[in-house]
């Protein structure tokens, strides 16, 4: 997956240079100062990244060249410093990286900086001697690129000593970086940075090979093999890592992770990369590519030093409008007095992103959209039904909205639906649990097969049937399973309405709704009358036909849930006005 993935990153590259990642490159919060050849300040720039807008002000004409100078200026990760004792940043001779805090603290002293530029100095004696691999390296780089500018180094760090503690016009108040440039050509910029990386860049060179001249090494992106970590190894071969690079290879990968942490900077975590077209994408929470042809998903975060890759997938063909559109349907016919505005989600719905956020938040109060990738101890969410729905639930909605994956999405959906009303009928929202029932049957239809029926006519049908024999003079046995489990629901919810608890609502359904027999559940409902009845008139003939009616029938089936939820949500038969009366 990475190797596709880094392929079409390198055929981009080729096409449009290292401006693919520059142009949507961020440097860290900080004051940058550019100090040219006569040790005059060319340029001095405040850099800070809008938290709300993911932006930064990049008006200055200096700011592509502090992106470029700052990029090639990086170190790998804090475990491969030059300053041994990690408090300057910067990877070559011509930068100069610290926290301000490191400044006004004392910290930052002579000796540090002499540290730092000896070891920029002759790094084989001060940094890799013990390691006869990254030696090897870094003397091949020499024998291609030349040794370091020793003139320039030391003219460089005569001019950090002498101006560092002096400096006039930076706010050193700011928890943020201050970084010194010192001006010189682009091809320097990035050789001395290559002379930093290539013998740094390996996950450790332990692992290196030479085969006729070439290193191959063990990349260290999102990986960290280890003594401590002996199942990575490949037991099974000669070479013991699953994965070699060479320098060139290894430069690549490295800047396609650079590319992935652009995006990761700027909230754009979902990445698609598309292998037919040569195309990679990114985008924020709540928004997808209108198609992939074929390819891979991946998700990310921004790391300490690189882009993580969360998740992964294979994306065989993405296509976010839908072959046919779904329609929002008020099937039971809820009239939403206390909240008119549920009526404005009754729309035609054709693309899988826009259900996607219609589930979240009808179903889930938009909690799901921000807990894609939470992990369960870090969820904020104290509703458990939501917490274990939003658990159970969340990879397959995901799967389907994001990477057109329908694998299972009608099945759980069918489940999480019905413990979310469950759940909200619980609670006493019983206008919410008639907007999630119609989401539920809307998603129903839509995904039902050819000659299930239409599920307006089917609601429609029970309902006019129950009415009829709830009002009629004489009783009228139950047909099928469904008007029973409705007649059992409106039942409950009518004797709930004579509770004169403040709270009538909390777990009144759930005893009827988990009922495991027939038995079990006539047994309850025997119960609650009895404990209503006291506020029943002996002549209410509705009430004595819909008891007799549940008393009198046996269900072949299951329990069905969903019709107990549904006769007890909607409006109850028992309280209908008949006309003149």
């Amino acid at each position: 997956m990475l190797k596709e993935c880094v392929d079409v990153f390198s055929h981009q590259l080729s096409e449009k240079g290292e401006g693919l990642i520059l142009d949507s490159y961020i440097p860290a919060d900080g004051t940058y100062l550019i100090i040219d050849r006569e040790g005059n300040r060319k340029a001095a720039l405040d850099i800070k990244l809008d938290k709300k807008t993911r932006t930064v002000d990049k008006s200055s004409q200096f700011f592509p060249d502090i992106c470029f100078y700052d990029y090639h200026s990086q170190l790998l990760s804090m475990n491969k410093p030059v300053d041994g004792k990690k408090l300057i940043h910067s990877n070559n001779y011509h930068s100069f990286w610290i926290k301000k805090e490191s400044l006004i603290s004392g910290k930052l002293t002579d000796d540090i900086i002499d540290g730092y530029y000896e070891t920029l100095k002759n790094p084989v004696e001060q940094k890799y001697k013990k390691s006869k691999e990254a030696t090897n390296i870094y003397n091949l780089f020499c024998q291609a690129a030349g040794e370091v500018d020793q003139e320039i180094l030391e003219w460089n760090k005569a001019w950090i000593k002498e101006h560092i503690h002096s400096l006039e016009d930076v706010d050193m108040s700011k928890k943020d970086y201050l970084k010194i440039f010192f001006e010189a050509s682009k091809e320097e910029f990035e050789k001395e940075g290559r002379r930093y990386y290539l013998p740094n860049i390996y996950n450790s060179n332990d692992y290196n090979i030479e085969i006729k001249g070439t290193v191959y090494g063990l990349p260290d992106n999102n990986l960290g093999m280890n003594a401590k970590k002996p199942y990575l190894a490949l037991k099974s071969r000669k070479y013991s890592s699953p994965h070699l690079l060479n320098g060139e290879d290894v430069m690549i990968q490295k800047k396609f992770f650079d590319y992935l942490m652009n995006f990761a900077s700027v909230g754009c975590c979902n990445v698609y990369v598309d292998t037919e077209l040569m195309e990679i994408s990114a985008y924020p929470n709540g928004e997808a590519p209108q198609a992939v042809e074929c390819g891979y998903y991946l998700r990310i975060k921004k790391g300490k030093t690189e882009a993580e890759i969360l998740d992964q997938d294979n994306i065989p063909r993405y296509r976010q409008k839908l072959e046919k559109p779904m329609y929002f349907k008020n099937y039971v016919n809820a009239k939403h007095e206390k909240h008119p505005e549920y009526y404005d989600k009754y729309l035609l719905y054709d693309k899988r992103v826009q259900i996607g956020q219609l589930i979240d938040e009808v179903f889930f109060s938009k909690y799901l959209g921000g807990n894609y990738f939470t992990k369960a101890g870090d969820m904020s969410i104290t509703n458990e039904i939501m917490k274990q729905n939003i658990l159970l639930s969340r990879d397959v909605i995901f799967n389907w909205a994001y990477k057109g994956i329908d694998q299972n999405f009608a099945k759980v959906m069918a489940q999480t639906s019905l413990n979310m009303i469950k759940g909200t009928l619980m609670s006493g929202y019983r206008e919410r649990a008639l907007l999630q029932m119609n989401l539920r049957f809307s998603l129903q239809e839509y995904f039902s097969k050819e000659g299930e029926g239409d599920m307006a006519e089917i609601i429609s049908s029970l309902r006019a049937a129950m009415e009829e024999k709830i009002l009629s003079k004489e009783t009228i046995p139950l047909k099928d399973d469904k008007e029973y489990y409705y007649a059992v629901g409106q039942f409950v919810a009518y004797l709930t309405s004579l509770s004169k608890a403040k709270d009538k609502y909390q777990s009144v359904i759930n005893p009827f709704a988990n009922a495991r027999t027939d038995e079990m559940l006539k047994k309850r409902i025997l119960q609650l009358y009895k404990k209503y009845n006291y506020s029943i008139s002996e002549y209410s003939k509705r009430v004595k036909n819909l008891l007799t009616m549940i008393e009198g029938y046996v269900p072949d089936g299951k329990l069905n849930q969903e019709m107990i939820m549904l006769g007890y949500a909607s409006d109850n038969l028992i309280y209908t006005k008949e006309e003149g009366k």
